[in-house]
């Protein structure tokens, strides 16, 4: 495959998927294992250039709408965006990896982690990339954790670009388990996460650092903010931004159901 769907970025028909294992390399990519995100640009909802760059949702009449940036809870400085708006493909894509665990979408999901890393200028900019940990009782059945087997499968390409948490032991731990997060308000989520991470082990190595935190999906950011707050508060960081594969869209109650919010749509 040649660039985004092959010349000049058209419709093959093909869904994401069959795209992904599809491409064998291009100009842009090469033959190695990443793939750069502009390969799929067809499938993907982008974070637009006037999101907000700490929780990177659409403003909503000129203003961001989040709990967190309105409260200034947020940790996270900036959040960098994979894939974009989880929808479509993409979030087809994403839940067959975090439900199903399915290998297949794990090693495509870090392979465009990888791509989006090392073809992002300020990548290199960052002390150490670390994931956002698991507690054992959330695999909940599943054989691996979807983001650390993602994280994983992406580590040696992604250790070209910045250093990375080699989680023996890992920089965060999560210390108990957390209750079920979906459908939840954002001021519960940001209640539910509080105290739930710490640090894997006393240590000064991360004092100063600008550290990069990994997360597979960002709701409402409490889980990763949660963890920010601990590796500055606790491990003496300088400052954490986020790198996350997709951002859920804003939602809001439309007619009898719930719908993304539209960016368009004003209050």
């Amino acid at each position: 495959m040649e660039g985004p769907l092959g010349a000049g970025g058209e419709d093959t028909g093909l869904s994401l998927w069959a795209a992904l294992r599809a491409h064998t390399g291009c100009r842009r990519c090469g033959r190695g294992y990443p793939i750069a995100p502009a390969c799929v640009a067809p499938w993907l909802d982008p974070i637009p250039p006037g999101a907000c760059p700490r929780c990177a949702q659409r403003p909503i009449g000129g203003r961001c709408r989040s709990l967190a940036c309105r409260m200034g809870w947020f940790w996270i400085v900036r959040t960098h965006v994979v894939l974009g708006y989880k929808s479509g493909d993409v979030q087809r894509l994403v839940l067959a990896a975090k439900d199903g665990a399915a290998a297949s979408a794990v090693v495509l999901l870090g392979r465009l982690l990888a791509g989006f890393v090392l073809s992002h200028p300020t990548m290199p900019g960052y002390d150490i990339l670390i994931p956002v940990p698991f507690h054992r009782r959330s695999l909940r059945g599943r054989p691996v954790h979807p983001l650390t087997a993602i994280y994983l499968d992406a580590a040696p390409a992604l250790r070209t670009a910045v250093s990375c948490d080699d989680l023996e032991p890992p920089f965060l731990i999560q210390r108990r388990d957390l209750p079920q997060l979906r459908g939840r308000s954002e001021a519960s989520r940001w209640g539910a996460v509080r105290g739930a991470f710490a640090l894997g082990f006393a240590t000064r190595m991360l004092r100063g650092a600008r550290i990069l935190l990994l997360d597979d999906v960002m709701t409402t950011g409490a889980t990763a903010s949660e963890c920010a707050r601990v590796l500055v508060e606790e491990g003496g960081a300088a400052a954490v931004d986020a790198v996350v594969i997709v951002r859920q869209p804003w939602r809001t109650r439309i007619g009898s159901g719930v719908r993304p919010i539209h960016p368009s749509l004003k209050s």
